[in-house]
């Protein structure tokens, strides 16, 4: 009998905690374990998963000091049990029936992947927005990653936590990890890394669980974004779909899109200081990595022009141009002010 793993971090959410562990334990289907990782709560949410555990020995949890979600789902994995890996967030809820339509699936094929639509929705559980799946049952890896970039950038889906049903050992036998240096979009990150390994996948038009928008706590509001690590993590997508051969058309120009925003935004959002400048132009410039990523835009707009500068390592030059368009927005606002 197939055995679920369900992998949750918790970090004070005291006020979610509850809902969350309450969708998973009405689901039909029963053969399950839920890991919760209390990474270091300061609130009331270790006393709640530990009450919980105390009522079902399918729950078991696992208090740690605090490290971040990466090394909480890390952990998690490290104590999984099952035969397939589920993850939630502690702030949404799994529909009742998402684990008896995974079974149902299963039962005809042990896919190494199940992906699913799902539901964006408010503090009253109001439905905001539905994610729908751009493909229905069986699909080939090759159909999957001939649009990655264009369906990834829509919608997230190839990157959300929840929404995915993964083969444990697909994650063991490749010795796959969040990566805990990255603290926004490191779901992506290990998906990319799944995705790499895995060979069948199914997608499930059922909506399987509830994403909270806008959660108190949210990690997501919380982090500063580190635009050096997300062009990295874009770099590996490049390099997923390359060794694909799948680096072409749509794919191809977006992810060179991105690589140049993320390029551009390393500097443009760092403090208007010179050495921070110089140290972040610094830092994308000798990474070797980086900048035969780099394809250029002649099209001499600011951003172009400022990516262009990046590679030839002109952190005077940037700040310069920094510096300028500063001081037109400040005359441009007393101007429109008066």
């Amino acid at each position: 009998m197939i055995k679920i793993s369900i992998i949750m971090p918790v970090y004070n959410k005291e006020k979610y905690l509850k809902n969350t562990i309450d969708s998973i334990l009405k689901q039909e289907y029963k053969n399950f374990e839920l890991i919760i990782v209390d990474d270091g709560s300061t609130d009331k949410s270790k006393y709640i998963c530990d009450e919980c555990a105390s009522k079902d020995s399918r729950i078991k949890v696992y208090h740690i000091q605090n490290g971040g979600v990466s090394n909480a789902r890390n952990i998690g994995l490290k104590y999984a049990t099952g035969d397939y890996i589920q993850f939630i967030d502690a702030d949404d809820t799994i529909n009742t029936n998402t684990f008896s339509k995974y079974i149902d699936i299963l039962n005809n094929k042990l896919y190494d992947v199940i992906f699913s639509s799902y539901n964006k929705v408010n503090h009253d559980q109001e439905i905001l927005e539905n994610i729908k799946l751009d493909y229905i049952g069986n699909t080939t890896k090759d159909d999957i990653l001939s649009d990655f970039a264009k369906n990834q950038f829509n919608t997230g889906y190839y990157g959300w936590i929840s929404n995915k049903l993964i083969k444990s050992d697909i994650i063991k036998e490749n010795k796959l990890k969040f990566d805990k240096n990255i603290v926004l979009a490191e779901d992506l990150d290990f998906f990319v890394k799944v995705y790499s390994c895995a060979s069948t996948f199914y997608f499930l038009n059922y909506n399987t669980f509830n994403y909270l928008q806008e959660a108190e706590n949210s990690s997501f509001f919380q982090k500063k974004i580190d635009y050096y690590m997300q062009l990295i993590i874009h770099l590996r997508i490049k390099e997923f779909l390359e060794l694909n051969n799948k680096f072409i058309n749509e794919n191809k120009s977006i992810l060179e899109q991105r690589i140049r925003d993320y390029v551009f935004y390393i500097v443009f959002y760092e403090d208007l200081n010179i050495s921070k400048i110089e140290n972040e132009v610094n830092r994308v410039y000798e990474n070797k990595t980086i900048t035969k990523n780099i394809t250029l835009n002649y099209v001499p707009t600011f951003k172009n022009i400022i990516v262009f500068l990046v590679t030839k390592n002109k952190f005077r030059e940037i700040y310069r141009l920094l510096l300028m368009r500063n001081k037109a927005r400040k005359i441009a606002k007393g101007i429109m002010g008066e």
